[in-house]
C-alpha cells in the first residue's frame, strides 16, 4: 500500500500529448476512483516514459490530491507508436461509445489513409480505425469534428453525449451556431442534424447536376472520317448507376453501340474495352456492334473492396477483342491476366494499362482512347467530353491533334 504524505507532490509531472487520446473521467467516476485509492491504495501503476506521463492521468491526479506518492512504471523505448500502446492499455477497460472511439482514432491517426504503417511513429487512418473498432468513414467524420467543431461540440462527442455522425454535420455550421444547437433537446438536435444533412445532400446533388451539364455541353459525335486506328482503348460511360451517382453524363447501351467505331477502326485492329463485372453481357454486345470479335480479358485488382449487391466488388474487367490480322504478341510482352493497382480518382484507370498495350503491340502506331479524360497520352489520340483538345476527335479535313510529348500540339494540317 502507498505511504501517505501530508503535502501535495511537487512538481507536477509533464503529461505526454498522447495521454489525452482517451476522454477524461466524469466527475462522479473520478471521485469514486479517488475514494478507492484513499481506502485501498493505488492498485494500478501509472505508465511513464522519459519523464512524461503516458497513462493514468486520473490516478495521478487522485494521488496528488490525496498526498500519496504514486506508483510509476517506466515504459521501455519501442518502435511502436505510443498512441497504439496506450490504446491497447485502455481499450478493453473503458466502455466507450462508437463516437468516442472514432474521436480517439482520429487523434491517433497521423498519416493519410493507406499510408505506410511500418514507418516508426506513424499510424494510418486505416490502422487507427481498426484498432478502435470503427470504420474509416467514422474516423473521418471525427476528423471533421476536430477540425471544424467548437470546443463544446468536441466535448459533447468525447463525453458520449452526441454521436459523431450528427456532430460532423453540425460542425459545418459557424461556431456560435454549433453551440446554439447544443442547447436544444436531444430530439431537437437529431431533427436539426437531419435537416442539415438533407440540405447538404440537396446542395451536393445540385452541384453534381451542374457539373454533369457542363460536361454534356462538350459532347461531340465521334467523326466516322477520323482514323483509321489500329488500337482502340475505350471506357464508355455505362448507364447503370445513374448520372448523379457517377458524376458524369452516361450513355445508353444503344447509343454506345451506335458509335461509328467500326468506321474509325482499321481493317486490322485490336479493341480494349473496360466494363464492370455486372456489364459483361452489354460489353460483349458493344464488341459485336463495333465490328470486333471477343478474344480474352484482363482483370484490374483494385486492392480494396467497394460495394456490391451480391459480393463486394474489388475488380474491373478489360475485355480484349480483335478484327482482321494482327501481329502476334511477343511472348516476352504477354502480360499476366491480373494486375493490381490501388484505385485513384473515380473511373481513372492505372497508367500501367497504356504501357501494357504499347508493349503488346509496338508495331501499331495509330492509337486512340475513346472517352479519354484530360490530355491524351503521348502518341495517342483522344476523344471525349473530358478530353483536352479543341476538337475532341479530329478528322482528316480538320487539324489532326496528337500527343507526341507531354503537351497537346498540332501535328499536321490537312486541307478539305
Amino acid at each position: 500500500m502507498n505511504t501517505i504524505n501530508t503535502a501535495v507532490i511537487e512538481p507536477a509531472m509533464k503529461i505526454h500529448k498522447a495521454a489525452y487520446l482517451f476522454p477524461e473521467m466524469t466527475t462522479d467516476a473520478f471521485l469514486k476512483l479517488k475514494e478507492d485509492i484513499r481506502i485501498n491504495g493505488q492498485q494500478v501503476a501509472i505508465i511513464v516514459q522519459n519523464g512524461y506521463l503516458l497513462d493514468g492521468r486520473a490516478r495521478y491526479r487522485a494521488c496528488r490530491e490525496l498526498g500519496i506518492t504514486p506508483i510509476l512504471s517506466e515504459l521501455p523505448e519501442t518502435n511502436d507508436p505510443i498512441e497504439r500502446i496506450l490504446n491497447s492499455l485502455n481499450f478493453h477497460r473503458r466502455h466507450l461509445e462508437e463516437g468516442q472511439r472514432a474521436m480517439i482514432a482520429a487523434r491517433m491517426a497521423n498519416s493519410y489513409i493507406g499510408g505506410n504503417q511500418y514507418t516508426p511513429g506513424t499510424v494510418s487512418q486505416k490502422q487507427a480505425a481498426s484498432d478502435l473498432k470503427v470504420s474509416v468513414d467514422s474516423l473521418q467524420r471525427a476528423k471533421s469534428v476536430l477540425n471544424l467543431g467548437s470546443t463544446e461540440l468536441i466535448k459533447a462527442v468525447d463525453d458520449g453525449q452526441l454521436n459523431v455522425s450528427n456532430a460532423a454535420v453540425i460542425a459545418t455550421l459557424p461556431e456560435h451556431a454549433q453551440n446554439k444547437v447544443l442547447e436544444l433537446s436531444e430530439k431537437e438536435i437529431l431533427e436539426k442534424a437531419k435537416a442539415l444533412r438533407k440540405a447538404k445532400t440537396e446542395a451536393r446533388r445540385a452541384q453534381i447536376l451542374e457539373e454533369i451539364e457542363a460536361k454534356r455541353a462538350n459532347n461531340k459525335p465521334l467523326d466516322p472520317r477520323s482514323g483509321p486506328y489500329n488500337v482502340i482503348l475505350a471506357d464508355p460511360p455505362w448507364d447503370y448507376m445513374g448520372e448523379v451517382a457517377v458524376g458524369y453524363p452516361t450513355m445508353t447501351l444503344e447509343d454506345i453501340c451506335a458509335m461509328p467505331v467500326n468506321d474509325i477502326a482499321a481493317e486490322d485492329a485490336v479493341l480494349f474495352l473496360w466494363c464492370s463485372a455486372s456489364l459483361i453481357r452489354e460489353a460483349l454486345a458493344v464488341i459485336d456492334a463495333w465490328g470486333f470479335t471477343y478474344k480474352t480479358q484482363s482483370i484490374w485488382d483494385k486492392m480494396s473492396a467497394g460495394q456490391g449487391v451480391y459480393v463486394r466488388v474489388q475488380h474491373e474487367i478489360l475485355l480484349i477483342a480483335t478484327r482482321g490480322k494482327l501481329p502476334e504478341v511477343p511472348p516476352t510482352s504477354r502480360p499476366e491476366s491480373v494486375f493490381a493497382f490501388r484505385r485513384r480518382e473515380h473511373s481513372r484507370k492505372p497508367d500501367y494499362c497504356y504501357e501494357m498495350i504499347e508493349r503488346m503491340y509496338p508495331e501499331l502506331s495509330n492509337k486512340i482512347e475513346l472517352f479519354c479524360r484530360g490530355v491524351p497520352r503521348k502518341s495517342w489520340s483522344g476523344f471525349g467530353n473530358e478530353c483536352i483538345t479543341d476538337d475532341q476527335v479530329l478528322n482528316p479535313v480538320m487539324q489532326i491533334i496528337n500527343a507526341e510529348n507531354d503537351d497537346v500540339y498540332i501535328l499536321e494540317e490537312q486541307a478539305a
